[in-house]
């Protein structure tokens, strides 16, 4: 028995030593065997590819978007304000001087407005701040008014939201010239010869509280105007109490308010309205501030 089982082990043995043949499969053939690290490699590749495509697109959209924002927000109302609505005459300053202030790309506001520098905003022309017979702005023709062309567009709205609620904003006056600021104040110095039998120097000194001198009149800036109406009886108007409850927001203020005769050197006079830009008119509304009065507080800040 025992003799049995070793012969049938020894016939195995030989029988696997001699099948035991290994297969030459070629290099074809050993390409179908791949590892486990190459699978997981090239798993690992694809991820990556695929996370780089998606930041791509997400890049993509990123700088879409901006271009966007940049499209709608900066150069439609750039172009808007340079081709602004209505048309625009041309107004004294075909052979006129540069004001000095320097062309640049405004910012713009929620409606549409520029958002100019202080400089521009805040220019004045008084007693302390006069301003010599070359000093002419470049202005444009609005409701029949000559203006500083900056502050056109803003005009135009004023008078465009006071007709929505049902008021006709009209203007007596707008830009002046030195030549013409000059001849008004001569106008006052006589009228107060006549009527009050004052003399020359004292008429001159009375005359500036209501008429200032060429060269020191805010109304030479063009960023003045002046709404038809008896400066006397203009505070009972409806067209005042409109004003103070909306003008603001398209950067208007009164450019003479009553008991500031100190600050402006004029007296009280509503009918005439100052642009300053829609921050600054919120600031000195805040404060009941003037213009000369706001100012001196911006430059002790």
């Amino acid at each position: 028995m025992i003799v049995g089982i070793r012969l049938y082990k020894k016939k195995k043995k030989n029988y696997l030593k001699n099948t035991d043949r290994r297969i030459d499969i070629g290099p074809a053939g050993r390409n179908l065997f791949i590892s486990k690290d190459k699978q997981m490699q090239d798993r690992s590749a694809r991820r990556i590819h695929g996370v780089m495509r998606a930041v791509s697109v997400l890049g993509i959209l990123v700088v879409v978007t901006g271009l966007g924002l940049f499209i709608f927000g900066y150069l439609i109302p750039y172009f808007h304000s340079e081709f602004s609505v209505g048309e625009e005459e041309p107004g004294v300053s075909e052979n006129s001087m540069s004001s000095g202030w320097e062309s640049s790309i405004p910012l713009y506001n929620s409606m549409g407005l520029p958002v100019y520098e202080d400089e521009i905003s805040l220019f004045v022309i008084n007693s302390e701040k006069p301003v010599g017979a070359d000093y002419i702005p470049d202005t444009v023709k609005v409701n029949e008014v000559q203006v500083q062309e900056k502050i056109a567009d803003a005009v135009r709205l004023l008078v465009s939201a006071a007709k929505s609620d049902g008021l006709a904003l009209n203007f007596s006056k707008g830009y002046v010239s030195y030549e013409n600021q000059a001849v008004l104040f001569d106008k006052k110095v006589e009228e107060l010869q006549k009527e009050q039998g004052l003399t020359v120097v004292m008429a001159r000194s009375e005359a500036q509280q209501f008429v200032p001198m060429a060269g020191q009149c805010d109304d030479q800036s063009g960023m003045c105007v002046t709404v038809s109406g008896d400066p006397e009886t203009f505070p009972d108007s409806q067209t005042y109490s409109w004003l103070k409850n909306n003008m603001g927001k398209y950067g208007f203020v009164f450019r003479y308010p009553a008991d500031k005769e100190d600050a402006t050197g004029h007296i009280a006079d509503y009918t005439v309205l100052r642009y300053v830009g829609s921050v600054h008119a919120e600031a000195m509304q805040q404060r009941s501030m003037c213009l000369e009065e706001y100012i001196s507080y911006l430059n002790s800040q």
